[in-house]
């Protein structure tokens, strides 16, 4: 199976019955044959960013920054993900235009200010989507899931309630009509 080069979003359909994805758009920051993995960018936490940071980081983000689950594997610190590099933040590039920051100096440039209405500058997350060697182009070939090539409009959109429906209107598919392997609408 051939595969899109991240950074892309990949949405998953209704045949995947796994509750931790269930109408979930991953941000995909690598997928090759070692692997795959990304976050979760349209599931919002329960707690405020600013109640998971500790005192000394609290005041360096907006109150009303949202904290994304980003999937069900644990990290050990929230990770800030953004399309530009930022002068003086230690970041690694994991796909062409997407930066990842395990460092408390991202917080200030990207999230002191409450989010706009346009692009947002980063999304703060907790957590990561996996899959091993070929596991993910199984359940791609299994209909769980579709690949949608990246779009910061989407990606970095303010607004994540109707993410996974407007990933799919992209598609120009309309996720209820979309039948399993054996011909089995979901």
């Amino acid at each position: 199976m051939e595969t899109l080069g991240p950074p892309y979003l990949l949405i998953a359909t209704p045949a995947l019955h796994d509750p931790n994805f269930a109408q979930t758009v991953v941000l995909m920051g690598q997928h090759g044959e070692q692997g795959a993995f990304g976050w979760v960018i349209n599931r919002l936490h329960d707690r405020p960013a600013r109640e998971m940071l500790g005192a000394e980081h609290r005041e360096r983000v907006h109150a009303e920054t949202p904290l994304h689950v980003g999937g069900p594997v644990p990290t050990d610190t929230l990770l800030g993900l953004f399309h530009e590099a930022i002068d003086g933040v230690e970041s690694t590039e994991v796909a062409p235009g997407l930066w990842l920051s395990r460092s408390a100096d991202v917080l200030s440039p990207l999230f002191a200010r409450a989010p706009g209405s346009g692009l947002v500058r980063g999304r703060l997350v907790f957590g990561y989507a996996g899959w091993g060697p070929g596991q993910l182009e199984r359940e791609m070939e299994e209909g769980a899931w579709l690949a949608l090539p990246n779009g910061q409009d989407l990606a970095f959109a303010p607004c994540v309630d109707d993410l996974w429906r407007r990933c799919f209107e992209r598609l120009g598919i309309n996720p209820a009509l979309l039948t399993s392997p054996t011909g089995r609408k979901h």
